[in-house]
């Protein structure tokens, strides 16, 4: 779209960062909580030995979803540093302009 200025707030998209890395945090508590409370427990009332590869199976599936999670928070940091050197790349291009 030519013509379209670019709006940006850079201190917007640092609160959001700040704000999706709490969120992730609290995510991985509370997959730790419920791996210590819900899943480890099943031991007490669960025996056989396949009671240890639904543990398992719980650990993996949750060190999976932590992995993705940080992987799509970098992809979004990665997203906004590259909109905030196009703003920023916009903005000296404006400023040069106005100059000459």
């Amino acid at each position: 779209m030519a013509g379209t200025a670019l709006k940006f707030d850079f201190d917007k998209a640092k609160a959001l960062e700040a704000t999706l890395v709490k969120e992730i945090d609290s995510i991985n508590n509370t997959l730790n909580g419920i791996q210590t409370q819900k899943v480890e427990p099943v031991r007490d009332w669960w025996s056989g030995g396949s009671e240890e590869a639904f543990i398992k199976n719980f650990e993996k599936t949750k060190k999976d979803v932590s992995k993705n999670l940080q992987k799509w928070l970098e992809e979004y940091k990665k997203l906004i540093q590259d909109v905030a050197k196009v703003k920023k790349e916009q903005e000296d291009a404006v400023k040069k302009a106005l100059s000459k």
